[in-house]
């Protein structure tokens, strides 16, 4: 269902934050509902991955962690307090989300970056370029920070935009990161070294991988499939 905002919404202190879907049931249109039943914890520097079928809901589990929805049933809470009771900018401000193809603007790569914080120095855009594992690649550029990507990030390969997506989590410091299929278009090897770098470049955070892939496990504290939690059939 449609966020809403409180009026009197409850102050969140720093973290470290614990996140929790309890029993929440949620769809994104009256009478179809797209989970049911979910249950995820995610406590603070755990990796979760959220694994199952096209279709089974993985990023509608998404959408109500960084608040972009509400559940019909069920609560989705922030140190246990409902995320309704929290100000919706103020989760946005904790849980970063990186969607399949995060959006990158016809601009610089430094201008990209700041995005998540403008004032940032050029040695800060380095350091989380370093973390996301492009700054090789990108001081051999001829025109280093100041390259520009081209529309959509078309001058850049998928996984260079997958990183470059995460440089700029990173600089923004979302506390829990969700990476929806950071993996998909790419082939086995490339997808098993970007997801070993995300995880390594994410830290202390708390990552939620969404993915398909069946090889996870290995990577991960715990997997999460949803497709044991299928949504209700409308009537």
């Amino acid at each position: 269902m449609p966020i809403t905002a409180s009026r009197t919404p409850v102050e969140v202190p720093d973290g470290p934050h614990t996140m929790r879907l309890e029993t929440v049931t949620a769809g994104w249109s009256p009478g179809r509902t797209a989970v049911q039943d979910v249950d995820l914890e995610l406590r603070p520097g755990a990796r979760v991955a959220l694994v199952g079928p096209s279709g089974c809901g993985k990023s509608t589990v998404a959408a109500l962690l960084v608040r972009f929805l509400d559940p019909v049933a069920g609560r989705v809470t922030l140190d246990g307090i409902d995320l309704r009771r929290i100000a919706p900018e103020r989760v946005r401000q904790i849980v970063g989300y990186l969607p399949e193809d995060s959006y990158m603007f016809d601009t610089t790569i430094a201008a990209n970056l700041r995005i998540a914080r403008p004032d940032a120095t050029d040695q800060q855009l380095r350091d989380v370029l370093a973390r996301a594992r492009l700054l090789d690649w990108v001081v051999n550029l001829p025109d280093g920070l100041q390259t520009l990507v081209g529309e959509h990030g078309r001058a850049l390969s998928g996984g260079q935009r997958r990183r470059l997506a995460l440089a700029r989590a990173l600089l923004a410091d979302f506390r829990v990161l969700l990476l929806d299929e950071p993996t998909e278009h790419l082939d086995d090897e490339t997808a098993t070294g970007l997801l070993d770098d995300l995880l390594t470049a994410a830290g202390d955070r708390t990552v939620l991988v969404i993915t398909h892939r069946s090889d996870i496990a290995a990577r991960v504290h715990e997997v999460i499939d949803l497709s044991r939690h299928p949504a209700a059939v409308p009537s």
